[in-house]
């Protein structure tokens, strides 16, 4: 009998209702394959027993029915009992009972002997019953099954499936080093629920990230329809667009809402026509992981939820998204990868996950977020890929104008393509926070619903070394894993952390700074994911708490602090937490701002005195009313911190301080290491990223050494958008070639090199600047302070 796709008790029912039997059994059999229920399965038996009769097929009728005189329900059991003398009844007598026949009926076999038990008898449908019931067992046991006595062992049998789909059994991950090994500890056996989560932060989390969305969203597009009119009036025959004047809050209103209602069938229209989004059912869930489809199941209808829809990606890195408007419309997709490198129990952990964001509500604003977030990052995909095709047609049409016209195509593809990036990256800020909190919480659904915190802690450490070895496959970062990075499970940074581990370095070695370094919540500001550290610390306490062995041996984090000298201390140094540029911006600004206060205080004390008749103090009235000299401070404040630090942060590269070649995983072994702690060192290796005019901005560089990938940050002497000017040599026309790049290491969430020169082989040299984009940045910030103080009226 043909399956369905998703086999429903209702729907066999009303077939049954309207005869049309063939339907009826398909959804009835399927019901009794993958439901949970035992009430459920009892009814869908009762009625596949009907179905079968009044199709004629009398023998299944039987052999259901004698199963279901045992059923635990009193009243299945009567009905059976007192139905299946009728069945018997109905059923024919065999024609001969010696085994004998008739030469007239050996047309399939010339010696007209047929065996008297035939030696593929039909399966029972009560075998599915059992199978079920079977694997409930497995499931809540451990994934072990029953042993048998060496003596009462049945011999070894070929294995058959009813599943609709042939199975496919998981692989391990194949990465381009080997990885290291996992202890593959139990689960827990019986377990009782946690005590319910406060979800107040999530949903204080959410409402505030969503205004700052909603305000940074409002901003910008402010910026660029008032930068875009000041452009046209500056150039002839053109005029400025008189919309742009207008307010656009109203608008981006009615947009948002609008997106919101229709966000899983445009998000579906998208996975589906730009990365090849295919449906995927139940039943074939289950015939690739048949704990996931059970816990799916189960967790709906413990929840009161409908079954989410489910998707498949054909790539090669493990992913998992959820994304809907309301539970009724909510997605689970996953990637062909995740299915293939991911045990079938690290795959349910991975699912209830999901389900984990579903029954939290959080889903809702990561799905707008990340759909809002595809637009202009799909401006910069198209545009950077249509700007090189379209200079490549006029090379080859015109080739008159090749000097001129294909770099003006390219330049201002590379213009309108970066400002798309750059208004995906502005974007992303504010729902950063968000992204972080929600996954802890949906990391505690995973390991209630499952039992198994170890089977958690390996699913996110195979989904990181899958991530690493599909860069290192695809030599590039894909868009779908930056594009989507807010609503993954693991994020593709976090995969080049764990790209140096392998069987003589443990995964404790590499995430020992993520669990102890003290300022590592502060650096984490920027990242779309919690510290891989601080997750599988949380799974093997969960792990202790039922007794179980844990998975990895993880360092204890420190303790919060709580006196406050210790905070004060810690407060003092942190502009040595953070890199360069982001602490100058906050040490400015937080000087800036103190030095802005109290000369405006000042102001006011001198303008309260002179009331009074004292004397000398009025020459400083004015300063609570310069606001463009209190500006001033901020600027002043930034350009001194830069001339304080850099010659600190960016030291002299010597020959002889150089580490050539060194080990990843001695560049990692330090728990205490800082951005501010330099390591001039020089790795040799194939540079990955993206091709051409996408990787202009820099923003997919990637060195692939011996010993893992290590990021790559690259600033021309006017910063990012220098890369756009006519350069000799690109870092995006080095990709592919081995290289040799020197430059200063720092460790953070996502350890990197800031890049001084890259070389190859061949002679081809690019320089990068960014010690010197970082002057000229405190010079100008120095000049625009004097300039304001300057046009102060007298």
């Amino acid at each position: 009998m043909a399956s369905v796709p998703n086999p429903s008790l209702d729907a066999g029912l009303a077939a049954l209702k309207q005869g049309n039997y063939d339907l009826a059994i398909a959804h009835l059999e399927g019901v009794c394959e993958f439901e949970l229920d035992e009430a459920i399965i009892s009814r869908a038996s009762v009625a596949l027993v009907k179905a079968y009769r009044r199709r004629g097929d009398i023998q299944n009728a039987i052999a259901l029915c004698q199963t279901l005189t045992q059923d635990p329900n009193p009243k299945v059991q009567q009905w059976a009992t007192n139905t299946l003398p009728e069945l018997m009844a109905e059923s024919p007598p065999p024609a001969n009972q010696t085994g004998f026949t008739p030469e007239a009926d050996t047309s399939a076999n010339p010696t007209g002997f047929v065996p008297l038990n035939s030696p593929s008898s039909p399966t029972k449908p009560g075998t599915i019953k059992q199978r079920l019931t079977d694997s409930a067992k497995r499931l809540f046991t451990g994934g072990k099954s029953q042993q048998q006595s060496p003596g009462n062992q049945p011999p070894p049998s070929q294995p058959s499936s009813q599943l609709p789909v042939a199975f496919t059994p998981p692989s391990a991950p194949s990465v381009f080093s080997p990885s290291p090994r996992f202890r593959n500890l139990g689960r827990a056996e019986n377990w009782r629920p946690f005590k319910r989560p406060k979800l107040r932060q999530l949903g204080l989390i959410g409402i505030g990230s969503a205004i700052a969305f909603a305000w940074v969203l409002r901003f910008w597009l402010k910026f660029l329809m008032a930068t875009t009119n000041t452009i046209l009036v500056q150039l002839p025959l053109l005029s400025p667009i008189q919309w742009f004047y207008r307010d656009p809050t109203p608008a981006l209103v009615v947009l948002a809402i609008v997106t919101l209602i229709v966000s899983p069938w445009l998000m579906d229209w998208l996975l589906r026509q730009v990365y090849g989004l295919e449906p995927l059912s139940v039943s074939q869930l289950s015939a690739r992981s048949s704990e996931s489809a059970k816990v799916i199941q189960r967790f709906c209808r413990q929840r009161r939820l409908p079954l989410p829809t489910l998707g498949i990606l054909p790539t090669e890195a493990p992913l998992a998204i959820a994304y809907g408007n309301l539970p009724r419309t909510a997605r689970i997709v996953v990637s062909e990868g995740l299915l293939s490198q991911l045990a079938e129990d690290e795959v349910a952990t991975i699912y209830a996950a999901q389900l984990g964001h579903i029954v939290h509500w959080d889903f809702i604003l990561s799905s707008l977020g990340t759909l809002i977030l595809q637009f202009p990052y799909l401006l910069y995909l198209y545009v950077a890929q249509g700007g090189e095709q379209l200079a490549e047609w006029i090379r080859r049409k015109y080739p008159a104008t090749q000097r001129v016209l294909p770099p003006l195509c390219l330049g201002i593809s590379s213009i309108i393509s970066s400002l798309g990036y750059a208004t995906y990256w502005l974007l992303r800020l504010p729902l950063l926070w968000f992204s972080r909190i929600r996954i802890y919480y949906s990391d505690r659904v995973a390991i209630e619903t499952t039992g198994n915190p170890n089977g958690l802690t390996r699913a996110l450490l195979k989904i990181g070394l899958g991530m690493s070895h599909a860069i290192h496959q695809a030599e590039q970062t894909r868009p779908l894993w930056e594009s989507f990075d807010l609503v993954l499970p693991v994020g593709y940074r976090q995969g080049l952390l764990l790209s140096s581990c392998s069987p003589h370095v443990p995964f404790e070695r590499v995430l020992q700074w993520e669990c102890t370094n003290p300022y590592r919540h502060w650096l984490i500001i920027t990242a779309a994911h919690p510290l891989l550290g601080d997750r599988l610390h949380l799974c093997a306490r969960y792990a202790l708490h039922w007794k179980l062995g844990t998975e990895l041996d993880l360092p204890i984090p420190p303790p919060p602090i709580r006196d406050n000298k210790t905070r004060w201390l810690k407060l003092i140094a942190s502009y040595e937490a953070f890199p360069l540029f982001q602490s100058v911006l906050l040490t400015g600004f937080v000087v800036g701002v103190v030095l802005r206060i109290g000369f405006w205080l000042l102001g006011i004390l001198s303008d309260w005195l002179s009331r009074w008749w004292i004397t000398g103090f009025w020459r400083l009235i004015w300063l609570h009313n310069a606001g463009s000299f209190l500006d001033a401070c901020i600027l002043i404040a930034f350009s001194l911190s830069i001339i304080l630090w850099i010659n600190r942060y960016f030291p002299d590269i010597k020959p002889a301080a150089i580490r050539h070649q060194p080990s990843l995983e001695q560049m990692l072994a330090d728990p205490n290491a800082l951005p501010s702690t330099h390591q001039p060192v020089e790795f040799t290796g194939k540079l990955l990223g993206r091709r051409g005019l996408q990787n202009w901005l820099g923003v997919d560089l990637i060195i692939e050494t011996d010993s893992g990938l290590v990021k790559l940050h690259y600033f021309s002497i006017l910063g990012s958008l220098g890369n756009l000017l006519p350069l000799g040599t690109r870092p995006s026309d080095l990709v592919g070639e081995s290289v040799t790049v020197m430059g200063w290491f720092r460790r953070g969430v996502t350890p990197w090199i800031d890049v001084e020169m890259l070389s190859t082989s061949d002679g081809k040299i690019s320089r990068a600047h960014y010690p010197l984009w970082l002057v000229i940045l405190a010079v100008v910030a120095a000049i625009w302070a004097s300039y304001l103080i300057w046009t102060l009226p007298a």
